[in-house]
């Protein structure tokens, strides 16, 4: 009695046409998720491989300045298509799940008529899974996005280390070279301190010929006093 009276209730013929609208509208709206779903994938995809490609070659990269920026141009565009896909992607999941609730509570309009009622259950239930995939990729499409800022950022601190390096071998004293001639301070050096011998032995020369009365020749004067100091006493 209740499935007849609803159905012969004022309008009811009415609310089926627009549950059925929903219906479609939901199936629609399914289909459009996963092609976003798909755009959001594909960008963060790409993102991905671009950010790991960058990080793998930062030296290279860093190294030649057109090749710098026109990285970071590359990589600029993919953070804006990744973002834009899955900005896309909510939009499109958002109204997916909104028009599934609705599906859900206008089903019972459908009561008495199970290949509808089925068909809206489905389509419900499909928008549903296909709004929680749209969420995963928007997700993924975030996280790749992050990842090519943070390519980029590492670019830059790459291009700022290349530059220090630079810098500071430039900076750096040349080594001096190194040869067999002594320097002229340690010849000066040798030369003082052979001076300064020659004024002491030749001051024990005067001294000795002033002690003893000595009838040597010079050479055995310096033997002497070479090796003989000490001996001062003994005859000569």
């Amino acid at each position: 009695v209740g499935v007849a009276h609803a159905a012969s209730a004022p309008g009811h013929e009415e609310r089926v046409k627009e549950a059925k609208a929903k219906v479609d509208e939901t199936l629609r709206l399914k289909a459009e998720c996963d092609k976003v779903t798909k755009a959001a994938e594909d960008a963060a995809y790409a993102a991905q491989g671009f950010a790991v490609a960058t990080e793998n070659a930062l030296e290279t990269i860093a190294a030649d300045p057109e090749k710098v920026e026109k990285t970071k141009s590359e990589g600029r565009k993919f953070i804006e298509n990744t973002t834009q896909a899955a900005e896309r992607a909510k939009e499109v999941a958002d109204q997916t799940t909104d028009s599934a609730r609705k599906v859900d509570d206008i089903s019972i309009y459908f009561v008495g008529q199970a290949e509808e009622q089925m068909r809206a259950e489905e389509a419900a239930k499909d928008a549903e899974n296909a709004a929680r995939a749209a969420n995963t990729a928007i997700e993924n499409a975030e996280t790749h996005a992050k990842r090519v800022d943070e390519a980029i950022k590492k670019l830059d601190a790459a291009v700022a280390a290349a530059a220090e390096k630079e810098k500071e071998k430039q900076v750096e004293p040349q080594p001096q070279e190194q040869t067999n001639e002594t320097s002229l301070g340690e010849q000066q050096g040798h030369t003082e301190g052979n001076k300064t011998e020659q004024t002491q032995k030749e001051k024990q020369r005067q001294h000795y010929r002033s002690t003893f009365t000595i009838n040597i020749h010079g050479d055995n004067l310096d033997a002497l006093l070479n090796g003989g100091a000490n001996n001062s006493g003994m005859a000569l």
